[in-house]
């Protein structure tokens, strides 16, 4: 079977590139740089010829612009990355009656604290980010085989980016951190994200999933346990608030996986299980 991975070269891309290969597929990156081909997502054409150059059993949609100040910045560009090159994947998986996995996000949930969200929630929109993202949600599904991922992720890349990268750096280095103890989600690892992933695949699901931890937790709870996975005492925290953060974003991000699990047929990783393996891969790299 032939994967192609747009963003494949980003924190989630690479995970299910190596997936994809533990697997023994044949696994074909695509990003606007170093990958096994080069695209501008933003070029219609461009996605188009690749589509039909590499000629996928599979195509899986990682990439997005994240950074939510450059999408409050330029709604218009949030636009253009993260919602219109669906039209393209969608149109594709219909014509071709092919798999199309995209990757959306948790951050469509506010005030309502430590809640698991189902995928029948109603989602509230509260920056550029959320509302490209959501388009996106919608035009992915027009597609009968289209596998919409809602998700919080978290890993390591090359090049130091990320979350978790951010939290491991400062635990080990005793390095002084502030503590979200009002901003909640359900962060999975990249390596069991990207296993979930291909396991859905294989028992052909489709439709909208919430793919992350079986537990939901703040911001504050999820590095607390990081540090007790990593055995670090957390010396040099406080707490503050998410809504010190601008732009706006929503800050109950809680996902609820029931429906997966039940398609999945196992229990998805909790809070220890996730920091456990994040710590582990940590050491790993480091």
């Amino acid at each position: 079977m032939r994967i192609l991975v747009i963003g494949g070269t980003g924190l989630l891309g690479r995970a299910l590139i190596s997936e994809a290969i533990t697997r023994k597929y044949t696994a074909i990156s695509a990003a606007r740089s170093g990958g096994d081909y080069r695209l501008d997502i933003r070029d219609d054409a461009s996605l188009m010829a690749l589509l039909d150059e590499t000629q996928p059993d599979v195509v899986i949609n990682a990439a997005a612009l994240v950074d939510l100040a450059a999408c409050e910045a330029d709604p218009a560009l949030a636009q253009k990355i993260n919602t219109e090159p669906l039209n393209v994947l969608a149109a594709w998986s219909r014509a071709n009656d092919k798999p199309l996995v995209h990757i959306s996000t948790d951050h469509f949930f506010d005030g309502d604290g430590n809640a698991k969200h189902d995928e029948a929630a109603k989602v509230m929109l509260v920056n550029a980010y959320a509302r490209s993202k959501h388009a996106a949600e919608a035009m992915a599904l027009k597609a009968p085989k289209a596998l919409v991922l809602r998700t919080c992720i978290a890993g390591f890349h090359p090049d130091g980016r990320g979350f978790a990268h951010w939290a491991m750096d400062g635990l080990e280095n005793y390095k002084p951190m502030t503590l979200f103890d009002d901003f909640y989600g359900s962060t999975l690892d990249v390596q069991n994200f990207s296993a979930a992933l291909f396991d859905l695949l294989k028992r052909q699901s489709s439709g909208l999933f919430n793919l992350a931890s079986s537990e939901v937790s703040s911001k504050a709870e999820f590095i607390m346990a990081l540090a007790k996975a990593a055995g670090i005492k957390p010396d040099r925290v406080e707490y503050g608030s998410v809504t010190t953060l601008k732009p706006r974003r929503a800050r109950s991000l809680g996902l609820g996986v029931g429906k997966a699990e039940q398609v999945l047929g196992y229990v998805l990783p909790d809070r220890e299980a996730v920091a456990a393996a994040l710590a582990s891969q940590w050491r790993q790299r480091s």
